[in-house]
């Protein structure tokens, strides 16, 4: 069967892990939960912040 041409559930450009930060981000109305992978670093950072765009945008930011 012929896949569609706009199938978004795979990925056209391979993911280099040794690269490339990965940050998954579970939004609630008390608390934000946001995890990653990030190259170089053996553990998984997990990190709860209030719910605040500024403060996830800093968090997410290169310093």
């Amino acid at each position: 069967m012929p896949q569609p041409k706009d199938d978004l559930s795979r990925s056209l450009v391979a993911l280099d892990q040794h690269q490339t930060l990965v940050a998954v981000v579970e939004l609630s109305s008390a608390t934000w939960l946001v995890g990653g992978i990030v190259p170089g670093i053996e553990r998984d950072p997990l990190k709860k912040l209030v719910p605040d765009e500024k403060g996830l945008l800093n968090l997410l930011s290169p310093a």
